[in-house]
Parts: structure tokens; C-alpha cells; sequence
């Protein structure tokens, strides 16, 4: 997946994508670096590790992450800033609230 285009999607797509999901209506968190690190290779990984289910592919992605150079960290983590800049002019009133 292109994590360049994706983080900049227009408003109109990221309003859009409140009704879809596993709860239509809320909305959802923006990506940190790290998510958007695994949704950028989630689909090599399952290439490289076929039959496995989403937690081991997430745990090899972590294990990845962490071999990485800081500069593609340092790209990641200046998209989550853009991600979760966008993020705010979709949605002005969101606020994380955690469910206890």
C-alpha cells in the first residue's frame, strides 16, 4: 500500500469511512508510526509467512519495525504527524476516549 497517498485522502473519504467498520458511526483512532508501518508491509508479510493469522504477522512486523534504520522510522513517524494532522481537520471534535 502506498502509505504516502493513503495518509493524504481527502476529508470527504475520511468522513466516509466513519460508516464502514466494525462500529458505523465511530470514529476511529489515527494511525500511529508503527500502524502505519504494518498496514505498509502487512500484505509482504503475508507473502512471506503464509498461513498464519493476523497476530503472527503482526509480531513478525514488531520484531521488523524494530531492525529498522532510524531514517525509515523517522519517515514513519513524520506520516503518523501528517496522519493524525488530517485526522484532526476531518473530525475538528474527536477526542480519544478509552472504553474501561
Amino acid at each position: 500500500i502506498d502509505i504516502e497517498a493513503w495518509i493524504h485522502r481527502p476529508i470527504e473519504v475520511r468522513r466516509a469511512e466513519i460508516g464502514t467498520g466494525k462500529q458505523p458511526g465511530k470514529i476511529k483512532r489515527p494511525l500511529n508510526a508503527f500502524m502505519l508501518y504494518r498496514k505498509a508491509y502487512q500484505n509482504r508479510a503475508k507473502d512471506l509467512w503464509k498461513h498464519r493469522s493476523h497476530q503472527i504477522i503482526s509480531q513478525m512486523c514488531g520484531k521488523s519495525w524494530n531492525l529498522e534504520s532510524e531514517s525509515i522510522r523517522n519517515q514513519f513517524n513524520a506520516w503518523a504527524k501528517i496522519e493524525r494532522e488530517k485526522h484532526q481537520e476531518a473530525h475538528p471534535s474527536y477526542k480519544f476516549t478509552p472504553t474501561r
